[in-house]
């Protein structure tokens, strides 16, 4: 009876914390690169009163006496399917175009300015600084990174710059008039990266994940950085991705929760009503 009271409040608070999953990717519908999540829900350890044996030269037995101890969730599963596409038309605003590539095609690459840590985003909302360092579009403010380093767009002293344009293979442009004409300046190659293991990112919040402690390459990082090559997608300029959550499958998902938790409530309140039976034949 105590066991049975014990398992139905671990189907509580398991399904409260796949309630609280659900509740996140429902906030997030609207957050740029958001990517949803699912709790996976696990058996607990077993009790056993009675094993099978298999007796010398006997056929073993199926009078099998054991019982589980409830439920609890064994992983947090990350969704990386590429999100629709919304044209903002602002020049540093990017997606990452991945068609059948794994993880929608790869992730962005930013740096802490302040402490060099390392960190991946699908969100590709940016902006630049006064001296034309890209930078997240956000407080943190982490610095875009190319092949060469921090990406920086910038005309020259004596130069305007007219505009910036990234290709689809990811090869940064600056417009530039140098006073006498126009002119296309290359600047840089900027810098995706993918995972053979993406449900090992950590998730760090602002759409950001990061790749283990110290850089400690717990996803696995795949070979080359260059878009549009092998796993990494397309560049699309003017674009940003949206969140991936669909509204949908996300109260199809809170029904069944739901269902759940009423049917988790009622065995507490069940084995409860046998125990107070059981208190009660001693009066």
């Amino acid at each position: 009876m105590i066991s049975s009271l014990y398992n139905g409040v671990s189907a509580l608070k398991s399904i409260t914390k796949g309630m609280q999953l659900l509740g996140n990717n429902i906030s997030n519908v609207n957050s740029v690169g958001y990517k949803g999540a699912r709790a996976r829900f696990t058996d607990n350890f077993y009790q056993y009163e009675q094993r099978s044996q298999t007796p010398v030269g006997g056929n073993p037995s199926n009078q099998v006496a054991e019982y589980g101890s409830g439920t609890d969730i064994s992983s947090v599963a990350s969704n990386f399917k590429q999100g629709a596409f919304d044209v903002t038309g602002l020049d540093l605003d990017f997606a990452i175009d991945g068609g059948n590539r794994p993880n929608g095609g790869g992730f962005f690459v930013v740096v802490n300015p302040t402490t060099a840590e390392t960190f991946y985003t699908r969100a590709g909302s940016f902006e630049s600084l006064v001296d034309g360092t890209i930078v997240t579009r956000d407080s943190n403010q982490y610095r875009l990174q190319s092949q060469e380093g921090d990406l920086k767009i910038a005309a020259a002293e004596g130069e305007t710059l007219l505009a910036r344009q990234i290709d689809e293979k990811g090869k940064v442009f600056a417009l530039i008039n140098d006073g006498t004409q126009d002119l296309r300046r290359e600047i840089g190659q900027l810098k995706l990266v993918n995972f053979t293991a993406s449900q090992n990112l950590i998730r760090e919040g602002n759409g950001l994940y990061s790749n283990g402690p110290g850089g400690s390459n717990i996803a696995g990082l795949t070979a080359g950085t260059i878009p549009d090559t092998g796993p990494l997608g397309k560049v699309r300029q003017y674009t940003l991705e949206l969140s991936n959550v669909d509204l949908t499958n996300e109260f199809a998902a809170m029904i069944t929760h739901q269902r759940s938790f009423q049917a988790g409530s009622r065995v507490v309140t069940v084995s409860d009503t046998i125990l107070q039976e059981a208190v009660n034949l001693k009066r």
